[in-house]
């Protein structure tokens, strides 16, 4: 997935000529805490962005501190294809100077069905398709869309793993699938939500 963190360091980078405040600054992936440094900003926030991947057996958590995109700012994307396979983000910003002060931290999930279901598929390993004979998800909360992406992903402990999963997935999941902490997308075959 295309890293986060590339994007939000061009944006720290661009800030050299114009220094009106400074944010906190820290990249730990597959870690919910970090060393933090000062960097100064443009713009007037501050963003901690957060995110969870469990897959089976894996768990990582991961946290970035910076200067804020905007266009992220409050962005709480979730992603479930099957009960043992989560991916969560939440960002958040912040205004005025080292505002963002925040922990590792996610707004509570809505646990309650909305109705919406979908295939429910994961399969690690491969680019096809994913056969899910007939399984399905019952979808919660925000989450009201289905997802199926395909893809080789880069996982925060360097893994390469292709994957080809379906699931449920709200829209800030759907927008934002590439906004990973210290995952990297290698190559997206399909991702249609």
């Amino acid at each position: 997935m295309k890293n986060l963190v590339t994007l939000l360091c061009m944006i720290s980078a661009l800030a050299g000529s114009v220094f009106s405040y400074k944010c906190y600054f820290c990249y730990s992936p597959n870690s919910t805490t970090c060393n933090q440094t000062e960097i100064e900003c443009i713009g007037g926030k501050c963003m901690t962005a957060c995110q969870f991947f469990c897959n089976g057996k894996n768990t990582y958590k991961s946290i970035y501190k910076g200067c804020a995109n905007d266009t992220l700012c409050g962005s709480n994307g979730i992603v479930i294809p099957h009960k043992d396979v989560k991916y969560r983000f939440h960002l958040n910003c912040c205004s005025g100077h080292l505002c963002n002060t925040d922990k590792y931290n996610f707004p509570k999930e809505d646990p309650a069905p909305n109705g919406k279901i979908c295939p429910s598929a994961v399969c690690r390993g491969t680019l096809e398709k994913c056969e899910n004979y007939g399984k399905t998800i019952n979808c919660t909360g925000s989450m009201d869309r289905c997802v199926e992406y395909r893809g080789k992903v880069r996982n925060p402990d360097n893994s390469v793993v292709d994957y080809s999963i379906q699931g449920c997935v709200n829209s800030d999941g759907c927008n934002n699938f590439d906004s990973a902490i210290g995952m990297e997308e290698q190559y997206r075959e399909t991702l249609i939500c």
